[in-house]
């Protein structure tokens, strides 16, 4: 207790205070806190419900920003969904459009092979037949000049396409078309119408047992011309004078050389028969002549010339040119070794046909 330090004696006011009632102190305080506290409650109610408008105000305004946001967002959604539908009906429509361009396209390039195809079909029909003919032409009358026409007029339809698989056709054509040109140029057909000719024209070429003793224009000529040439134009007075008294019987006699004196002692019906003969003897030649054959043509050919100099008269021009005809036709040889054209015919053919399937 001793080390406790020592406390301080109250004074009269502090024992008077301290001697009240703790009521009636705190009463007063406790009214102005309180009235205090009313009013900074009203003034924070005031406040509180100022700042709860603006709130409320500033809420609305968004609520409104936010709605018209929404709205607008809505409407630019819509827009773009709109547009999007549209975008997509747009699309539908092109790939239609496209789709059927693209068929167009498809059936016009199946058109295009189509004719293609058919046009280079109808090329080759048309180098097979002439080919065909080109190969006629040579092993039935040889003819060389048109058969050469023929390759070359189907080398010239193959060179207005640009079809690859023309290309061995054309090499093959090529190929004949020089043998043909390094051929031997025999006219088989020319030479066969010229025998025709002749078989037709055998009724005009006079016999020597058909000649007449009617005088000609030779005749009389000769007859004048035998007038003595002589300076004295007496003589000849007389010489007219005497052939106008015998001119009626001057003409009864002809004096003729003849070879073979039967010749001239053929009736009717033998003339028909030596005519019929020089034709059948033209016409003979003329088969040999297509057969190539050219021992009988030859042989042919010296019978009638034999015939013609026996029994027709060969002063006439016609005889004389036919004769002449007929020794320049059997000067002609017909064993020429023609070439053959196989090979052209064996590509159309080949290009023609067409290639088997894998599965077959």
């Amino acid at each position: 207790m001793a080390d406790e330090p020592l406390q301080p004696l109250p004074t009269p006011a502090e024992s008077s205070i301290a001697s009240a009632p703790p009521f009636e102190i705190n009463r007063g305080a406790l009214l102005w806190v309180a009235i205090i506290a009313l009013i900074v409650a009203v003034f924070a109610a005031g406040y509180s419900y100022r700042q709860l408008g603006n709130v409320k105000r500033e809420s609305a305004q968004r609520l409104a920003e936010l709605q018209q946001a929404v709205t607008t967002a809505n409407d630019t959604a819509n827009r773009a969904d709109a547009e999007a539908r549209a975008a997509r009906q747009q699309a539908a429509v092109v790939e239609a459009r496209l789709a059927e361009e693209q068929g167009q396209r498809e059936a016009l390039e199946q058109l295009y092979s189509d004719l293609s195809r058919g046009r280079d079909e109808a090329v080759l029909v048309e180098v097979e037949r002439l080919i065909t003919v080109a190969a006629q032409e040579l092993q039935l009358s040889g003819n060389v000049a048109t058969a050469l026409a023929a390759l070359q007029t189907a080398d010239a339809r193959l060179s207005r396409s640009d079809n690859a698989r023309f290309v061995p056709l054309r090499r093959m054509l090529a190929r004949d078309i020089e043998r043909l040109k390094a051929a031997p140029a025999v006219d088989f057909t020319g030479m066969a119408l010229k025998l025709d000719q002749l078989a037709s024209s055998v009724d005009s070429w006079p016999l020597l047992a058909a000649v007449t003793t009617a005088p000609t224009p030779a005749t009389a000529s000769t007859g004048d011309s035998a007038v003595p040439s002589t300076p004295s134009g007496w003589w000849q007075r007389q010489w007219r004078a005497l052939l106008s008294e015998l001119g009626e019987y001057r003409d009864l006699v002809r004096i003729r050389h003849v070879d073979s004196p039967d010749s001239v002692l053929l009736d009717a019906q033998q003339q028909t028969l030596v005519r019929q003969q020089l034709r059948l003897r033209l016409l003979n030649a003329r088969q040999a002549l297509l057969a190539r054959n050219d021992r009988l043509f030859r042989a042919d050919l010296s019978e009638a010339q034999a015939l013609m100099a026996r029994y027709v008269d060969l002063r006439s021009a016609p005889a004389a040119g036919a004769l002449a005809l007929m020794k320049q036709l059997a000067s002609t040889a017909l064993s020429v070794e023609l070439p053959t054209i196989s090979d052209s015919m064996a590509a159309v053919r080949a290009v023609r046909t067409p290639p088997a399937s894998p599965g077959r």
